[in-house]
């Protein structure tokens, strides 16, 4: 989401369009973005005393532009700011539906029905909501009560060029010091349960009995790290799976480029998957469980990206059939001129000005 909300910020400033972003950061933040970054608070910060600084930021920011529209990004900051927006205009970027992911991960009761109070109120007092795919779209029309005539559905983009390290694979594992002579499967993700890192693992102990030297790099942090830690000790897959932990961005184009494919074993609620994107600007094509708006991302790419299914004996067939060369997937240049050509700032940004502007049908 901080990806996506700089790249927009970017874009639009890249427009002209005079834009001012919002953020939480423990220290000020130097403007070599094209656009205003103010920090309102650190997330050491309590959440009253965030929300009290954000109040405070905002206040004077909306009365000294009148003509701004107010761009929001999640329920759980907006909620507290609805109050003072008055006449301005208010647009979400609706990024998932955060009761629910949280009720995923196993959040009690008590704490996603307060979230998803707030989600009400918010995407229901919104003048236009952007999804970034038709499912989430139907989600939020059909789990909010939305009217359908104010969610405009504009796909994320990135900077295509960019995030294009323009190396070759073998160069790219050099850098990284990862093995030459293996097929590599990589996941950037956070380890939580929707995200489906564990259910990889456990396709993983299938694969790798026909296919002994696949190596699947897992990236990210979060809280299955222990639990899937044990999942490769109990089932011996340590040469087989590595967890790579924190992946710094400076770091995050090469990855992608050193792998022969990324993969996302999404089980619930994908709403865009912007690392596919990510992935197949650099020449590595993404594989995607066919939940929520992935198979509308790569599809029309390559059908052959999408998996059978989100279990486990579904993943590892499908990646052994890749393995096996039974299913037709794209090449480096296919993959890259995919990204440029449909998700590209270039090509989003101007759509979502014109929603911020209330211009688009």
């Amino acid at each position: 989401m901080e990806r996506y909300q700089h790249g927009i910020c970017s874009a639009h400033a890249n427009l002209g369009a005079t834009t001012s972003a919002l953020v939480q950061s423990r220290i000020e933040i130097e403007n070599t973005h094209g656009y205003r970054v103010i920090p309102f608070a650190s997330p050491q910060d309590s959440r009253r005393d965030r929300r009290k600084q954000l109040r405070q930021t905002i206040t004077p920011l909306l009365a000294n532009s009148r003509s701004a529209t107010f761009v929001s990004h999640h329920a759980s900051v907006s909620y507290h700011v609805t109050d003072l927006i008055g006449d301005h205009d208010h647009v979400v970027h609706f990024q998932g539906p955060w009761a629910e992911e949280a009720a995923v991960e196993g959040a009690p009761k008590w704490k996603t029905f307060l979230q998803r109070r707030q989600e009400r109120k918010v995407y229901q007092s919104a003048d236009r909501i952007i999804t970034l795919s038709t499912a989430f779209k139907t989600l939020v029309v059909d789990r909010f009560g939305v009217d359908p005539d104010r969610v405009h559905v504009i796909p994320g983009a990135i900077d295509a060029s960019a995030a294009d390290p323009a190396i070759t694979r073998a160069e790219a594992r050099e850098r990284l010091d990862w093995p030459a002579d293996r097929e590599i499967v990589l996941s950037i993700r956070r380890l939580c349960r929707r995200v489906g890192v564990d259910v990889l693992i456990q396709a993983a102990i299938d694969v790798v009995r026909n296919h002994p030297d696949v190596l699947f790099m897992i990236g990210g942090t979060g809280p299955l790290k222990s639990e899937l830690e044990s999942l490769i000790q109990q089932h011996q897959l340590q040469k087989n799976v590595r967890l790579l932990g924190f992946v710094a961005d400076s770091d995050l184009q090469i990855a992608y480029r050193a792998a022969d494919y990324s993969i996302l074993p999404t089980q619930a609620l994908e709403g865009f998957g912007l690392v596919t994107l990510e992935s197949m600007a650099t020449g590595t094509p993404s594989i995607v469980t066919p939940v929520g708006s992935l198979p509308e991302v790569v599809g029309p790419l390559s059908e052959s990206l999408i998996l059978p299914g989100k279990s486990a004996d579904q993943i590892a067939i499908g990646l052994s059939e890749i393995f096996a060369g039974k299913r037709d997937i794209p090449g480096d240049e296919a993959c890259r001129e995919y990204v440029r050509s449909k998700y590209d700032w270039s090509v989003i940004a101007p759509r979502v000005l014109e929603v911020y502007r209330g211009s688009s049908s």
